[in-house]
């Protein structure tokens, strides 16, 4: 699958409640909202497609593209092993309108119900300099973020993070609690991803690297 312009300029909007579309414009909501369906259904079957691609994940939980009251400003689906459906660490995809990204996740909204702690989750980040030695990482694909930035743009890229004790200081003062938990994984920029003419692959093999790391976020009990 290929994403276009199209797929990325459905989020670049003023408006994302509905009580704000009919309020300012009124002839547009019901184009807005067959747009938004026919992308996601889309989006859908893409996210199904990625997981057939992959070994030990189960089917994709795929969010809606409305939470009722309002459009999403993204498309997001989540992936989890398929033994461990129960665990709050996960693999995600997110489409917003600058950039795709592919990356680990901390399930926080099902935290309380996860057989496995945030303690747990946040292990791989001490097995990076391993993970991207013996599997042979290109430490210039991949992005870090912590889960409170704004989701377009603030990252810095995997090789700054490894070689920069003060970058990755400043990131050790932001996770000051399990609300503020780092992620890892690749942001394609919305100009790349339009050139990619099987994203698929390139979520399939991001997930098998990031395999890794999610393998050391199981419980060590």
């Amino acid at each position: 699958m290929q994403f276009s312009d199209a797929d990325f300029a459905l989020f670049d909007r003023y408006y994302f409640q509905f009580r704000q579309m009919k309020e300012f414009q009124p002839t547009l909501v019901e184009g807005v909202k067959a747009e938004y369906k026919a992308r996601w259904d889309v989006w859908k079957e893409f996210a199904a497609l990625c997981q057939q691609r992959t070994v030990g994940f189960g089917k994709p939980k795929v969010e809606s593209w409305t939470n009722g009251w309002q459009v999403r400003s993204h498309f997001w689906a989540y992936y989890k092993g398929v033994s461990r459906q129960d665990s709050a660490s996960m693999v995600a995809i997110l489409l917003n309108k600058n950039n795709f990204r592919i990356y680990l996740e901390w399930h926080a909204y099902r935290s309380a119900d996860s057989v496995t702690s945030y303690e747990d989750h946040v292990r791989w980040v001490d097995y990076l300099p391993e993970w991207v030695r013996e599997l042979g990482i290109d430490a210039r694909q991949y992005q870090v973020w912590t889960s409170y930035e704004d989701e377009l743009d603030n990252y810095v890229c995997l090789q700054d993070y490894l070689e920069n004790q003060e970058v990755r200081d400043r990131f050790a003062e932001l996770l000051e609690n399990s609300k503020k938990w780092l992620r890892i994984g690749r942001i394609i920029p919305r100009d790349e991803a339009v050139k990619c003419v099987a994203m698929e692959e390139i979520v399939s093999d991001v997930m098998r690297e990031l395999s890794y790391l999610y393998s050391k976020t199981e419980s060590l009990e």
